[in-house]
């Protein structure tokens, strides 16, 4: 005499790779996502970007444009501050400037523009 398999059995493997499928997508999502996805993609405006709050996604939704279409690497301190607005430095060191974007996880994205001498040689978004 043969027994029919529990429902619960098949039911727990079904769910196990539900989860599972879950949990890799959470971690992808966040891995490949971080500053860029966390608004729609804005052309970058100067002016909304100097206005903008810390705790919005004003400046996250614009950091693409700026990077690929507008460019930082290269600028002068006068133009990207021109661009930018004062940066919002907590140290003041010479050979970096930082920019808030918009919040992440607690803490904040950040632009990072390295320098050498008058040009910014790398810009880079970050986690505090």
């Amino acid at each position: 005499m043969t027994y029919p398999k529990k429902p619960s059995r098949a039911l727990g493997r079904v769910l196990l790779i539900v989860l599972a499928v879950a949990v890799l997508s959470l971690a992808g999502a966040w891995l490949l996502g971080g500053a860029y996805a966390i608004a729609l993609p804005r052309a970058f405006n100067s002016e909304r970007w100097k206005a903008a709050d810390t705790w919005s996604d004003t400046r996250c939704s614009m950091i693409a444009d700026l990077q690929h279409r507008v460019g930082m690497v290269g600028r002068t301190r006068t133009e990207l501050y021109r661009l930018l607005g004062e940066p919002q430095d907590e140290d003041n060191h010479p050979t970096t400037s930082h920019w808030h974007l918009c919040p992440s996880f607690g803490d904040v994205y950040i632009l990072e523009i390295r320098w050498r001498g008058d040009r910014a040689i790398s810009a880079e978004v970050r986690d505090t």
